[in-house]
């Protein structure tokens, strides 16, 4: 792996050791030990499993925009680009997922300033389809409408600035009278366009609910590792508990949410009346669950492929 996507991983291994320590000193390491032993580990499979299929569906997503941006990549090949691409999760707003787009420019020559977007587009409909579920869990449960206007406004805010040649072009204005962004201008302007065809509205919808799917499961998954301490909450509850905890740490452009969507997420099963350790422990085999077993999944891929890095791998 080049050096600079070491750095950025290294960064994000680092960030996490301090989060989790922090969250291990504030249960107690006694407590957090004890509770972590109340869990039934069976579950944890079914749990894994939802991610995979998060990860499966996000892929499928990967191949709609390939697709519609003309970029003609083997299916095997793609697969093993996405699944690579994992490794870079812990990145800040996981755009260290651009790894895939110079993956794919690696073994089939295109450049950057057409597959890069696909990446933004991918992070936004993440968004969108974390307020959707938000948006659900609201109505069943009747509650959490301030956080859902809250983090719905950054979000559409967000869409429309990404959409809007106004608001593009006064920023690709002000760049090019910086020294330093003014030789990336005219690469900026070519992205620029990728992202806003990636955008339209028939697509945008198609790959919001491909993308609802996808975190639906790991929603799932958040509430069969509640189940597994015998402190059940209502599916839609952790549907609400999860996507909101995760839109914090995304928004927040902290490297994989870390931090950002620990602390929401054990903040809220704390104020629904779990005890500190136990919401502790059930954020720590969460995130191990979905963005540490994304981690693992994209390392093993890479260790497994290594000519995967080169352009030297069977591209059939």
């Amino acid at each position: 792996m080049p050096q600079a996507w070491a750095r950025k991983l290294a960064l994000g291994l680092s960030f996490g050791a301090l989060v989790y320590l922090a969250l291990a000193v504030y249960a107690g390491w006694d407590d957090l030990r004890t509770a972590l032993g109340d869990f039934h580990w069976w579950i944890l499979a079914p749990v894994l499993g939802l991610s995979l299929v998060n990860y499966c569906t996000r892929f499928v997503r990967w191949q709609l925009y390939l697709r519609r941006s003309h970029v003609a990549v083997p299916g095997p090949l793609s697969l093993r680009i996405f699944f690579a691409g994992l490794v870079m999760s812990v990145t800040p707003g996981k755009l260290g997922e651009v790894l895939k787009a110079y993956l794919v420019k690696v073994h089939t020559g295109t450049p950057l300033t057409r597959t890069a977007p696909v990446v933004v587009a991918e992070r936004v409909t993440d968004l969108l389809a974390l307020v959707l579920l938000l948006f659900v869990g609201s109505c069943i449960v009747r509650s959490g409408w301030p956080q859902l206007a809250l983090s719905g406004a950054i979000t559409l805010g967000l869409v429309v600035a990404l959409a809007s040649p106004r608001v593009a072009h006064a920023a690709l204005a002000l760049a090019e009278r910086v020294p330093f962004s003014r030789k990336y201008v005219l690469r900026l302007e070519q992205a620029y366009e990728g992202m806003r065809f990636l955008l339209r509205p028939r697509l945008l919808v198609e790959a919001t609910l491909l993308g609802a799917c996808a975190w639906f499961a790991e929603c799932l998954g958040f509430a069969l590792v509640l189940y597994g301490f015998g402190t059940p909450e209502p599916v839609a509850r952790a549907m609400f508990i999860y996507a909101f905890s995760t839109l914090v740490g995304a928004l927040l452009l902290l490297p994989g949410g870390l931090g950002g969507t620990e602390g929401s997420m054990v903040a809220m099963l704390v104020a629904d009346g779990a005890h500190k350790p136990h919401a502790v422990a059930a954020t720590f085999l969460t995130r191990a669950a979905t963005l540490w077993f994304a981690v693992l999944v994209g390392a093993l891929v890479l260790l497994g492929d290594r000519r995967l890095m080169t352009g030297d791998a069977d591209r059939g």
